[in-house]
């Protein structure tokens, strides 16, 4: 039988550190205590409740650290505002450009220029603000530790890498645009309109991304940023047999098609030595939480990651048809330093998740297939293998920083967040059911 206070029954859970939801008075037929006191002591039962789940949900996340900085509300808030101000600063500025004429929707000139342009400077102003706010509100307080220079200049690779990612969205869309609509022209009124709209939501997602940076949306920042540029690259260039050769054929290029390629190509693998510190961070968190401290380990997978990047970026530094030796040195020395961090991380990282293990395995597997399809069979060109091998190297990228970014989370932690939902959902199954309104309200506040 359930205790009853005036009439309602209160549940009790002998395994809960709780106090009963009943007086001592009424075990022993004393009356003296008053309903509200024993509303009151129920609230409170109620409200402990609720924080441990609120402690489980934040541990199976990784912990409260990790989600400090701004609520979702004012997120969204923030984000709604960025959006309004880009629209109106674009608008009036595209209209003001284009004044007293048309113009076509892309090339030279065109409105899609225009709006590129204006939407990768809100866009990336708008993740830089958002990130600082994030930061001196207590986002991701680890990377206090690193030294100001660094924490400058991860500042600055991310917000390049979005607004350069916004430019070249905006510049796909609006080619798209002119195939469909052939032949149109638009007048300030539209243009501003037009342009503001791309800005705004651009800019949205900026003020988005930049306030909750991760190990995970870098790493997606860095792939979209090489795919949009290298895509950007292929259908802009003026040679079209370049594919017949390989893909630093695009950086060869005088014009647009080959910066667009070799600024990708830096951006990207400057992009990658910022995420280097997240994933050391991860790996740390999750050597700590099973009572490991190997510093040197997280230092050199940090070293062996960054070493990609910086690889990558010297790469698009130097084209090919300048120094051909710094280039493929440049090209090989990222799968050497692949290689490399790939055998430490499988090899030396404590209680490693095995379904990493076999997918990496199978990850190097592919990409010696790859090659023997190359040389000697000859099914496909030089171009044909660096696709798949960039398409499997930044695929199990994606993976790996999933995969530590879980692995960052002590078992226990999960455990508990799992044990904090269901203790949750056991003790507001009852008052729901109940549908009393004495029982709901403390919970809704």
């Amino acid at each position: 039988m359930l205790p009853q206070t005036n009439g309602v029954d209160v549940p009790a859970f002998p395994q809960d550190p709780m106090p009963p939801l009943r007086s001592a008075g009424a075990a022993t037929g004393d009356r003296s205590e008053s309903a509200p006191q024993i509303a009151a002591e129920a609230r409170g039962a109620r409200g402990r409740g609720a924080a441990s789940l609120g402690t489980g949900q934040a541990a199976s996340r990784g912990g409260a650290g990790a989600w400090a900085g701004s609520g979702s509300a004012t997120i969204e808030s923030r984000a709604t505002r960025f959006a309004v101000a880009a629209f109106a600063i674009a608008g009036l500025l595209t209209a003001a450009l284009i004044s007293g004429g048309r113009v076509p929707l892309a090339g030279e000139g065109s409105l899609g220029s225009i709006g590129a342009w204006c939407a990768g400077a809100a866009a990336g102003s708008a993740f830089a603000v958002s990130f600082l706010l994030e930061a001196h509100r207590g986002r991701a307080a680890w990377r206090r530790r690193l030294p100001r220079a660094k924490q400058a200049f991860d500042v600055v690779v991310l917000t390049v890498a979005f607004g350069m990612l916004s430019y070249l969205a905006i510049m796909a869309i609006a080619e798209l645009f002119a195939l469909g609509f052939t032949g149109l022209t638009v007048d300030p009124l539209g243009g501003g309109v037009l342009a503001g709209a791309a800005a705004a939501a651009m800019t949205y997602f900026g003020a988005l991304a930049g306030s909750r940076v991760t190990a995970e949306s870098v790493a997606l920042l860095a792939t979209m940023q090489l795919f949009f540029g290298t895509m950007a690259s292929m259908v802009t260039s003026p040679d079209t047999s370049w594919w017949q050769l390989h893909f630093s054929q695009l950086g060869n290029e005088g014009g647009a098609a080959g910066y667009r390629f070799n600024v990708s190509l830096i951006i990207t693998g400057l992009a990658l030595t910022v995420l280097a510190n997240y994933i050391g961070n991860d790996v740390h968190r999750g050597l700590r939480a099973r009572g490991v401290e190997q510093p040197r380990l997280v230092r050199a997978l940090c070293w062996l990651f960054a070493g990609i990047g910086l690889c990558m970026a010297i790469a698009g530094s130097v084209p090919d048809a300048e120094n051909i030796v710094v280039h493929v040195g440049s090209a090989s020395g990222m799968l050497v330093l692949f290689g490399a961090f790939v055998w430490v991380s499988l090899a030396r990282i404590e209680d490693v998740p095995r379904e990493l293990v076999v997918f990496s395995l199978i990850v190097v597997v592919s990409i010696v297939i790859a090659v023997l399809l190359w040389v000697p069979f000859g099914y496909y060109n030089l171009t044909g293998t660096e696709f798949m091998a960039a398409a499997l190297l930044f695929a199990w990228l994606m993976v790996f920083v999933r995969t530590i970014g879980a692995y960052a989370i002590a078992p226990h932690e999960a455990a508990g967040g799992a044990a904090g939902g269901a203790a949750g959902g056991a003790l507001a199954g009852p008052n729901a059911a109940r549908g009393n309104s004495r029982a709901r309200g403390p919970v809704g506040e």
